[in-house]
């Protein structure tokens, strides 16, 4: 049996680039916020300066209750009672007061 010395296939890494990459592992959650922040921020300024199509409620014809659209219809048919006439009563008088009295105050 022979002996011989043995090989170490290795590599040995550049500690400046080490630490670069670490920090910048370090940071990258921090920047990933910051990113959908601002990209928040511009959404919601796009959306304040934008005209969205809406949906017309006038020709959307399903309801919730299963009914025409046409609204409450309990009082249709209900006879109209005359409004009672109500006499406007006056706000009152104005009286203008005296100016103020000459106020002396001697010791």
């Amino acid at each position: 049996m022979s002996i011989r010395p043995i090989d170490l296939n290795g590599m040995v890494q550049n500690t400046s680039e080490l630490s670069t990459t670490k920090s910048q592992e370090d940071q990258k959650p921090l920047v990933q916020q910051d990113f959908a922040t601002t990209e928040m921020k511009q959404e919601a300024e796009v959306s304040t300066t934008t005209i969205r199509e809406q949906d017309n409620v006038a020709e959307n014809d399903t309801d919730a209750e299963g009914g025409d659209g046409t609204g409450y219809e309990g009082n249709r048919n209900r006879k109209q009672t005359p409004k009672k006439k109500t006499e406007k009563m006056g706000d009152g008088s104005v009286k203008v007061k005296p100016k103020h009295p000459h106020f002396n105050m001697s010791v």
